[in-house]
């Protein structure tokens, strides 16, 4: 209990902690009131200024408004967090894009989903495509009655690579990139379907249109089955072919 008094006719009340000294006046003269001591017993005699707010009820307003805020917080995280999900068979890495038809490929140890009405190529023997070393398979994208062995412009292949690190397959695809003249733009870490993986990309140009590719390296078997996911496309074409070459590297997986 604390202990106030009356500035005007020194009257003594007792107010319990916590009780707010304006909200109370003098009962006999109307003075303001002072702290004074605290004691043990219950106030008496005071006469209530005005009417005070139950504190207990302050709290549990507070208490259920910081809920709902949390509460909103919460939801509106979660669906960001949604929009940045991945899936094993989703057509980006960052973002859900909108469904993208597609065929289902199982052969050679490897299974992996791509766009559909793709067109698989036979010639694998084309190092102008992918350099030396033929891939086990490879797709390009469909444009008027183009054949493989015309100019095709969009397309992947998968190479097994015969290296026995992650970082080997990755400094051995650098050289070959600044040999020929082509420009490196970015890598980065990634994951496919669990396992360690490797995005690059690089830039160059062919009879003055310019072409961008991603290359996924991908970890397999530690130490000794390593792939690459190869995709080419020009860069006019590129954030609307992304989708489909993401949609290719984010499924691969091996039998």
């Amino acid at each position: 209990m604390v202990t106030v008094k009356c500035k005007e006719c020194g009257k003594e009340y007792d107010l319990k902690e916590g009780d707010t000294l304006s909200d109370y006046i003098c009962a006999d003269c109307g003075g303001n009131l002072e702290y004074k001591r605290y004691l043990g017993r219950k106030p008496d005699g005071l006469k209530d200024k005005g009417s005070k707010k139950p504190v207990k009820s302050i709290l549990i307003i507070s208490a259920i408004a910081l809920i709902a805020i949390f509460t909103v917080l919460t939801v509106f995280t979660n669906i960001i967090t949604l929009g940045n999900l991945t899936t094993n068979n989703s057509t980006s890495n960052n973002n859900f894009t909108n469904y993208i038809p597609n065929e289902t490929y199982a052969g050679h140890g490897i299974t992996f989903n791509y766009p559909a009405g793709w067109i698989q190529m036979y010639n694998l023997n084309a190092p102008s495509r992918w350099g030396f070393g033929n891939p086990v398979v490879a797709f390009f994208e469909p444009e008027g009655n183009k054949t493989e062995s015309d100019s095709i412009t969009t397309y992947f292949y998968i190479k097994q690579r015969g290296v026995t690190s992650l970082d080997q397959m990755i400094e051995a695809y650098r050289i070959d990139i600044a040999e020929i003249g082509q420009t490196y733009v970015s890598h980065r870490n990634i994951t496919v379907n669990g396992m360690r993986a490797v995005e690059l990309i690089k830039e160059w140009n062919v009879s003055g249109r310019p072409y961008r590719a991603i290359t996924a390296h991908i970890e397999v078997i530690p130490g000794s089955l390593y792939y690459r996911i190869g995709c080419v496309t020009p860069q006019d074409e590129w954030n609307e072919t992304l989708p489909k070459f993401e949609m290719v590297i984010y499924s691969f997986k091996p039998l």
